[in-house]
């Protein structure tokens, strides 16, 4: 069994600084775990940072948004069992989350899990329980925060859909919905209710792709229209050149002292972002 755990970033060092830690630990004390970071563009900070404590980094000349950060994974590392690409900004709380997600698959005999925070759950369609106690959620709709998958689920349904690079986000519900267009999901969104509280831990920093757009279902309208379309594959697709590490070795890469400051500072500044987001929505109320 061969797993790759992938955390994606754009322009947000901090949050690769104050959270890759657990990861490579988990990958180190694990090897059949392989671990890289994939950079949408060129973060001086972050290349730097990844080059001096010698952490596997693909990045990309172009920012091209999420799903082709993805994309450019799945081509260069084809030969992993499983994946799981994860955003910069959650925090690994239980490293058994990954164990629980293949299992999970296995038993269900699906190819593709999400999780996310809970609230972002939208039309549960049934709630099936497994044979260890656990709940998985099936819903139309959902996040992608951190997003499980089989190489046959990626070999059958394909990539992200490049039309999203030129928004340098969106794409991962309409690359959901092909994996029940191909026959291979009863259902889009699968998630492991269990895991929902305390496995991981969610923020929600500023985005640095903010894009203003009409959705519907609180999808990008574009989205929704080639999700109509019912594609069942999309071959996986890259744009911009990009750069790969020499290979996915640990071996020298060691946690600084700085990263436990790091944390802590990353979670300061989630702290007083969260109060002034919550102030804000108390000023807007009173005006209206």
């Amino acid at each position: 069994m061969k797993a790759l755990i992938c955390i994606t970033t754009a322009s947000r060092s901090q949050a690769v600084k104050a959270f890759v830690w657990e990861y490579i630990a988990f990958c180190k004390r694990n090897p059949e775990y392989s671990f890289i970071v994939s950079l949408d563009g060129q973060d001086d900070e972050t290349i730097a940072y990844c080059k001096k404590h010698k952490i596997p980094l693909l990045f990309s000349e172009e920012q091209e948004g999420v799903g082709l950060s993805k994309n450019r994974i799945l081509k260069e590392y084809s030969d992993f069992d499983h994946y799981f690409f994860i955003e910069d900004d959650v925090e690994l709380l239980n490293d058994k989350v990954f164990a629980q997600h293949i299992d999970t698959a296995k038993e269900l005999g699906v190819q593709h899990l999400s999780l996310f925070p809970e609230e972002r759950i939208a039309d549960v369609l049934e709630r099936i329980k497994l044979n260890d106690g656990a709940w998985v959620v099936c819903s139309k709709y959902g996040s992608a925060q951190f997003n499980y998958f089989t190489r046959r689920g990626v070999e059958k349904v394909g990539g992200f859909h490049t039309d999203f690079a030129q928004y340098r986000r969106f794409g991962h519900t309409e690359h959901t919905y092909r994996f029940v267009n191909a026959g291979m999901a009863e259902y889009p969104f699968y998630v492991v209710e269990n895991c929902l509280q305390g496995w991981l831990g969610w923020n929600d920093p500023v985005s640095v792709t903010k894009v203003k757009v009409d959705t519907i279902n609180r999808l990008f309208v574009g989205e929704c229209e080639l999700i109509d379309k019912k594609l069942s594959f999309f071959p996986i697709t890259v744009l911009s050149a990009y750069k790969k590490p020499e290979s996915l070795d640990l071996k020298e890469t060691k946690r600084p002292l700085s990263a436990y400051f790091d944390k802590i500072l990353f979670k300061l500044n989630m702290l007083a972002l969260s109060i002034y987001r919550l102030l804000k929505r108390r000023v807007i109320a009173c005006v209206k």
